[in-house]
């Protein structure tokens, strides 16, 4: 490759890195085309973008970012997901990587700073993600209203049942 196509490469990568919330380094060995196209496609829905890249210009890329601390991690044949819902692509990587019998692995993962183990990375993954808690702060603002709607039309249905009775003698 030629060095400006490699020092181009590294500046995409490097914003990659800029751009998001949190980077998860995976082990992928021996997945397919169609394997890697459909983790990609879980990914997309979650904000997230699958990016396999040379090891040494992921190390390039990563320098003087929040991110610095994965580039110890980057070794053998790794990819990186960039992410911006943290919650909802660990949890994709997780579940893809317990599904595809060892040819997915998290190896870790960085955040604000900080190198997410393997095991934290696991539990970042049984968090629920943000439209999860939306929608569960909504219900809990519903549900009041709910019960108070009921309530005030419970009494109207027992008048109309009681006039209709009274109307009928």
């Amino acid at each position: 490759m030629e060095k400006n196509k490699k020092s181009d490469l590294v500046a995409k990568i490097k914003q990659r890195f800029q751009e998001s919330e949190a980077v998860f380094v995976v082990n992928q060995n021996r997945l397919t085309v169609a394997e890697t196209e459909s983790l990609r496609k879980q990914l997309r829905a979650v904000q997230s973008v699958y990016l396999v890249a040379k090891n040494t210009l992921a190390r390039l890329a990563v320098k003087d970012t929040d991110f610095e601390c994965v580039s110890e991690k980057l070794g053998g044949q790794t990819a990186l997901v960039f992410s911006k819902d943290i919650t909802g692509s660990a949890k994709v990587v997780s579940e893809y990587a317990s599904k595809s019998d060892e040819k997915l692995s998290v190896v870790c993962g960085g955040y604000q700073g900080k190198l997410l183990s393997v095991a934290e990375v696991k539990t970042l993954a049984s968090l629920p993600s943000m439209d999860e808690l939306r929608a569960k702060i909504v219900a809990v603002i519903q549900t009041p209203a709910q019960r108070m709607a009921t309530l005030s039309q419970a009494p109207a249905s027992q008048l109309a049942r009681v006039l209709k009775a009274y109307s009928e003698k």
